[in-house]
């Protein structure tokens, strides 16, 4: 007998019987119903088994990592609910990968060298440099931004990272040593939580306070950041082809935000049933930062599966608005590409209480003009 068929066993007989049919005939494998039954164990719902299993393969299907959240959670000791959103799925995912981030470089438990930068920094800073792998991987659980794969280049010397207090909040600062005698650190980047960029007074404050030099020419450079160059319609242009392949009419991509924080909730392909994670196709990706001096824009094409690169173009159109649908009581919108017309729409709302529309609009994919509606 099966360590499967072993385990099916401990649930309800109402509940055991159908999940051992379905795995007899073949329409589910056993890594699947392990999958299930390590879910109901955490949620601690075996009675939800048989309902948990049909909600599984939906998500599988448009690509939640739910597979990956249910195997870390059980790594990790943690309970997990069941009736979780698409959202909540994705966003346990980030917070779980974090979490095992931390546990690899706290087990490393990494001391870096800084003695010498701790000599350049004034004797009373509001805050303090990050000195261990385990502390880098907190500060980057707290700030939920990815400063914990900055771990190899601190080792190597070839940068700093910092945390700074300023008016109750937490800033993440990059430097490094530049070797000049007159000027032997600069601060590279600044971020606060969810990689929030700084305004030109904190940038100011932060560099007087660690005592480096700051040049009216940052704040420049920071105020007036160039146009980023918006993809989105390329991308589309690529993405067109593989949909119509695939047979899909329409695509649905819904978002919703609040409280600093936002995400894609769901990526739908119409009725047709399709598998997102195994089909893949290139796009443009724009990487834009400021070292200190100036702003850098990086463009590089990059090989994604079909749900991430939709993703991706929803993330650079929603930017192109400038509509703030993360922040206060935030927004929710959706996007719509209509695969036959060769078109795509996007709506975006803002709450105040009650919602109102900010954005609504409707463009060729091949010409990138409005479409009258």
């Amino acid at each position: 007998m099966s360590t499967t068929i072993t385990r099916l066993e401990t649930l309800p007989k109402k509940i055991q019987a159908p999940l051992r049919e379905l795995l007899s005939a073949g329409q589910l494998n056993e890594e699947t119903v392990e999958v299930v039954l390590d879910a109901v164990e955490l949620a601690g719902t075996p009675h939800k088994a048989l309902g948990f299993a049909v909600g599984f393969l939906h998500l599988q299907s448009k690509g939640v990592p739910v597979k990956d959240v249910v195997k870390m959670a059980r790594a990790q000791r943690r309970r997990i609910r069941l009736e979780w959103s698409e959202r909540r799925w994705r966003s346990e995912h980030d917070r779980l990968s974090n979490a095992e981030t931390l546990k690899r470089l706290a087990d490393a438990n990494v001391r870096y060298a800084l003695d010498d930068v701790v000599k350049l920094l004034p004797e009373r800073v509001p805050g303090y440099l990050i000195r261990s792998s385990r502390r880098l991987g907190m500060e980057g659980l707290r700030q939920r931004h990815c400063v914990a794969s900055y771990h190899e280049q601190i080792q190597a010397g070839y940068c700093i990272i910092a945390a700074v207090f300023l008016n109750r909040q937490r800033w993440t600062v990059q430097l490094a040593r530049t070797g000049d005698a007159r000027s032997p650190l600069r601060i590279v980047q600044i971020r606060s939580r969810f990689n929030r960029v700084p305004d030109r007074e904190i940038v100011e404050v932060i560099h007087a306070r660690l005592g480096i030099e700051y040049e009216r020419l940052v704040a420049r450079e920071l105020a007036h950041e160039p146009p980023k160059p918006r993809k989105y319609m390329d991308n589309l242009r690529r993405i067109l082809p593989t949909l119509r392949d695939q047979g899909v009419r329409t695509v649905s991509v819904r978002f919703d935000g609040s409280g600093d924080d936002g995400s894609i909730d769901s990526v739908e392909y119409g009725e047709v049933a399709i598998t997102p994670p195994s089909i893949f196709v290139d796009v443009d990706m724009v990487h834009r930062s400021f070292n200190g001096r100036e702003w850098t824009t990086n463009q590089v094409v990059e090989r994604m599966n079909l749900s991430r690169a939709i993703e991706a173009v929803t993330g650079d159109y929603l930017d192109e608005t400038g509509v703030d649908w993360y922040n206060n009581d935030g927004g929710f919108g959706e996007l719509t590409i209509d695969v036959e017309e060769g078109s795509v729409s996007l709506e975006v709302n803002v709450r105040y209480t009650e919602s109102t529309t900010e954005y609504s609009g409707t463009k060729d994919i091949e010409t990138g003009e409005e479409v009258d509606e």
